[in-house]
């Protein structure tokens, strides 16, 4: 998987983990990559920022690799920057291709044409397809579980952030409110509810238009990117969130017997 930048290989649209998995749940992981098409560049800010939060999603697709494998699930993993194109924004949000971004300036996305937008929001549109392929796929064996994975920087604008993971849902979202109960069960975890964010300030694009419009059982997870930036890390927390995830999802039996 192309999870780095380079000058040598076109990255595509989306990746695929397990593409034959039995489990009938999906994967999402909209942020997994910092990579960015041939041409590109860094699209004009320092090279090492491509490794910053701005670009990706710290240590997120080292957690959805170790879940994917543990349940037998597939999973799709965004395959560019968010700085080329923010798969979890709304087309229309102007934060879909940021000309700023906590603090940075993004040159190589100011004064776009219209013929670039849309060759951005084309990326947008394939990876949102495949979602959808893959979700009709699951649905042959009923209503599939969408399990998002996300990761979340310890500190912003000189605020360190308390918690080590937090669950993000509109309220309605039954395993989502399962899901905080079952990992505040251990009180050495700091768990947020909505917490650091909501979804719907910006619109994160893709739970509404995959799980919360369509009525699909879901559950959004937010890991501290501190705690999953190493191998070793993210070895840890997979465990951890998958441990939950086996006792929320066990009553629509959304993973097999043995791999929970």
């Amino acid at each position: 998987m192309t999870l780095r930048p380079t000058v040598d290989v076109e990255p595509p649209a989306f990746h695929i983990l397990n593409p034959a998995g039995r489990a009938r749940a999906l994967f999402v992981c909209d942020h997994a990559s910092n990579a960015l098409p041939r041409d590109y560049g860094t699209l004009g800010i320092a090279p090492e920022k491509m490794f910053d939060h701005i670009a990706w999603d710290v240590g997120a697709a080292a957690v959805t690799r170790r879940l994917s494998a543990r349940f037998d699930a597939t999973a799709v993993l965004g395959g560019a920057s968010r700085l080329f194109v923010d798969l979890n924004r709304e087309p229309d949000d102007p934060s879909a291709i940021p000309e700023f971004s906590d603090g940075t300036v993004v040159p190589g996305n100011k004064d776009l044409s219209e013929g670039e937008r849309a060759w951005r929001f084309a990326w947008h549109r394939h990876y949102h397809n495949e979602i959808e392929r893959q979700v009709l796929r699951h649905e042959v064996d009923g209503v599939p579980a969408m399990i998002y994975i996300h990761s979340f920087t310890p500190v912003i604008r000189g605020q360190a952030r308390p918690w080590h993971l937090g669950v993000l849902h509109d309220g309605e979202s039954a395993e989502s409110l399962r899901l905080m109960e079952v990992l505040r069960a251990d009180t050495s975890l700091v768990v947020g509810d909505n917490q650091p964010y909501s979804i719907d300030k910006p619109m994160s694009h893709s739970v509404y238009r995959h799980a919360i419009r369509p009525g699909r059982p879901y559950v959004i997870i937010e890991i501290r990117q501190d705690l999953i930036q190493t191998e070793t890390g993210a070895e840890t927390w997979a465990e951890i969130v998958g441990d939950a995830f086996a006792e929320v999802f066990a009553p629509l039996r959304a993973f097999p017997a043995e791999a929970a």
